[in-house]
């Protein structure tokens, strides 16, 4: 006999939220240790950061040409068999000992990702009602800073008795558990088609200058991200830390998102650009901060307080899109609009590679003090809705 949780009468949105919450944790620890990973072959900062710009201009690739299939095959089946295939790459790094195959396989990985974030995204904003989007977005991003928070820690533990490769395969196991969840429910795709020509939507997204608006306001935190996860592991193990203590600092970096679940119910009532640009202020504030400190555990303190103002922007600029949009029109853009985070990511791996090979790193934080800042002036011609 067939089983499916259905029969529990779980919530949709429950399952999708507990599905993601462990998807967190995999990815948590899989960030935590990537970085170090690829420095165990290529052995130098610049070099990391130039080959996960790679990775990130497929992403950004993907993420607008991928959109078809969502619409050809439906959500909930391209999340089952992009999920399926993460799972298979992970198991694969664990075993792999050759960089240009480390390379095919993250190419790989990439671009079934971006299946995923898609896919959930879309299947996560159906079953959100729009008044209570904001409250929905900000649990969201709260339950999945909660998987980031517990995947480093649990990372932290792991490097204390396995190799990095062996933890590929913890990941992998977490989530093929959120794998069979999702297919033991049998969640229902949407009941109608859309129309998709990338062309007209990139124009019709960018024409939209709310919409416009919108997508450069969102690059600058993930700039900011793409250099934290990338460089300031390496930077700490350069330092003298520990590779374990790696996982601390994610634990403690996360910690501060987990508030973005009521900055989520709070933009609901106050909009979504004073958070926004706000945010922005405060991570500027911050990396100032860590461009003067001389002192490693001073600096990785500001960049530990500099979440508060990503807390700030993750939930609230997710739903000014949703918000600006109706729900036929969200497969048609939000690939387009998830672009904006691999712009980002790019950048924020791109710019530092190339500033080490002329400038102690200390100096990156002030670059990026000064794109926080104009990020948040960005976001003052935002749409406050």
């Amino acid at each position: 006999m067939a089983i499916s949780l259905k029969r529990f009468r779980f919530k949709t949105i429950s399952i999708l939220l507990f599905i993601g919450l462990i998807i967190s944790i995999s990815n948590g620890l899989f960030n935590t240790i990537w970085a170090l990973f690829l420095d165990s072959f290529l052995h130098n900062e610049s070099y990391v950061g130039l080959f996960s710009t790679l990775i990130s201009i497929v992403a950004l690739i993907s993420f607008v040409i991928f959109i078809p299939i969502i619409e050809k095959y439906q959500e909930n089946k391209v999340y089952i068999y992009s999920l399926a295939f993460s799972i298979f790459i992970l198991f694969l790094y664990s075993i792999t000992k050759s960089i240009y195959l480390v390379f095919v396989l993250a190419l790989i990985y990439i671009m079934f990702g971006v299946l995923r974030a898609e896919s959930f995204g879309i299947m996560y904003r159906n079953e959100s009602k729009t008044k209570a989007l904001g409250k929905n977005e900000g649990l969201v991003y709260t339950l999945s800073n909660l998987g980031w928070l517990l995947g480093p820690l649990l990372g932290a533990f792991l490097l204390r008795i396995y190799d990095i490769p062996q933890i590929f395969s913890v990941a992998a196991l977490l989530a093929f558990i959120a794998l069979l969840i999702f297919i033991l429910y049998k969640h229902k795709a949407r009941k109608y088609k859309i129309k998709y020509k990338l062309l007209e939507n990139l124009k019709l997204f960018f024409k939209n200058q709310d919409l416009r608006h919108l997508y450069l306001a969102g690059i600058g935190i993930s700039i900011w991200w793409g250099f934290i996860f990338i460089y300031i592991p390496l930077h700490m193990v350069r330092n003298g830390i520990e590779k374990s203590q790696v996982g601390i600092f994610f634990f403690l970096l996360i910690l501060p998102l987990l508030m973005e679940y009521i900055i989520g119910k709070k933009s609901d009532k106050l909009g979504s650009k004073p958070f926004i640009s706000s945010g922005y202020f405060i991570i500027s504030i911050f990396a100032i901060i860590a461009f003067i400190m001389n002192n490693i555990y001073l600096v990785l303190l500001a960049v530990i307080l500099a979440s508060f103002g990503a807390a700030f922007i993750e939930p609230t600029k997710e739903i000014n899109f949703f918000k600006l949009i109706n729900k036929k029109e969200e497969e048609r853009y939000y690939g387009i609009y998830l672009t904006n985070i691999e712009v980002g990511l790019l950048l924020g791996k791109l710019i530092p590679a190339l500033l080490l090979f002329i400038m102690p790193f200390n100096y990156i934080f002030i670059i990026l003090a000064i794109l926080m800042f104009i990020f948040g002036l960005i976001s003052l011609n935002l749409k406050n809705v």
